[in-house]
């Protein structure tokens, strides 16, 4: 299963991949929702509710419809980790911990209390058949800081997985992804790790040589995209097998790295997650360029320009465009082919939140306090 939409970028690889076209034309404001704080957070929507959270510590439930609020959960901290939502249930993480709540009511099921950073929770639908014998509905993923990739089962909260990591997913949380039996993070201390999903042991880790990144990877038809001293693509059964031989030899597909004179400290990556689909690989970043590269090549397919840093994620709709937010205050359509704006949507307030999409529309939040529906 891919939990299409139930969770942050679109499915359990992170392709940023939706299944529904947003809106194609000029779009309207449907609905504003103010909350007390920026909204760093990026919605996930289920079932015609959007859940969002926010710097003022809140997680709501809004109609997608008319924007009303259903409920809203203190968590008692600021939430910049976007939901996931399984079998009824949210997850989302803060400096308090992991939370699951009803999706219906906003009831706390359960929470496991530790020192967190704001990665998204990473769901692996059941049923699963684990090593102490029982089958679990499902397992949620989280990063311990600089410490563990922990897994708990869905119901109850208990911990039935845990790969240990002496440096661990680090700066600020990382998001993993699912991807052909391995569950990849990057860990924000300079690798790419690739876990082996069944025996919990990290299978290789590649080193990118920078420090502070906060970006997901993401992985399809076998190959990983991410960063390793530039953008990289690379395929992850064979990197396994060369690892397997000389421990550190390790081949990339192709690698896109401008350099330090345009812009790309190799120190700080400064991109957005990356997205990919059959095509073409996406990206955000600090220099104000959407790019879109070749997915088979690596080469520059075009790029965009916005008028601001590009940190939020861009969001794949199933038809011409997909959707981006600056720190320019505005949310962008862009054509997928040939990188052309259709159009752009200004709000009060730079945009980090990755936008979702659903039917003809498109949800995301602003540091203005805002969540907004465009359409």
């Amino acid at each position: 299963p891919t939990l299409q939409g139930q969770i942050w970028r679109a499915n359990i690889a992170r392709t940023g991949e939706f299944k529904d076209p947003g809106p194609q034309k000029e779009p309207k404001l449907k609905w504003k929702f103010a909350t007390g704080g920026a909204v760093k957070s990026s919605p996930v929507i289920c079932d015609g509710t959007v859940f969002i959270g926010s710097d003022d510590g809140n997680l709501y439930a809004l109609d997608l419809e008319t924007g009303k609020q259903i409920w809203q959960y203190k968590a008692g901290a600021a939430i910049l980790s976007s939901p996931a939502i399984y079998g009824g249930t949210v997850f989302f993480t803060n400096p308090k911990g992991l939370h699951a709540l009803d999706a219906k009511t906003g009831k706390k099921i359960w929470m496991r209390q530790a020192g967190l950073w704001d990665d998204s929770p990473l769901v692996l639908p059941g049923p699963i058949r684990h090593k102490d014998g029982k089958t679990l509905d499902g397992i949620v993923f989280y990063s311990e800081p600089w410490k563990n990739l922990v897994g708990l089962d869905i119901r109850d909260g208990m911990e039935v997985w845990r790969c240990r990591d002496a440096h661990g997913p680090g700066s600020r949380g990382c998001s993993a992804l699912i991807h052909r039996g391995m569950i990849v993070y990057f860990r924000g201390s300079q690798a790419t790790v690739l876990v082996d999903l069944l025996t919990e042991r990290k299978n290789y880790e590649i080193d990118g040589g920078i420090d502070n990144g906060v970006f997901t990877p993401t992985a399809r038809d076998g190959i990983c995209y991410s960063y390793i001293d530039g953008i990289v693509a690379f395929d992850m059964m064979e990197n396994a097998a060369v690892n397997a031989k000389t421990g550190s030899d390790y081949k990339m597909k192709w690698r896109f790295n401008p350099g330090k004179q345009n812009g790309w400290d190799g120190q700080h990556p400064g991109i957005s997650s990356i997205s990919v689909d059959e095509k073409n690989v996406y990206f955000g970043h600090t220099d104000c360029q959407i790019y879109a590269l070749d997915r088979e090549t690596g080469e520059v397919r075009w790029k965009s320009k916005t008028g601001g840093v590009n940190r939020s994620s861009p969001a794949l709709g199933s038809a011409e465009l997909l959707f981006v937010g600056s720190y320019d205050g505005c949310m962008y359509g862009i054509s997928k082919n040939d990188g052309k704006i259709a159009w752009k949507f200004p709000v009060g307030g730079p945009i980090h939140s990755s936008p979702a999409v659903e039917a003809s529309k498109t949800v995301f939040g602003s540091d203005d306090g805002n969540i907004y529906a465009i359409e």
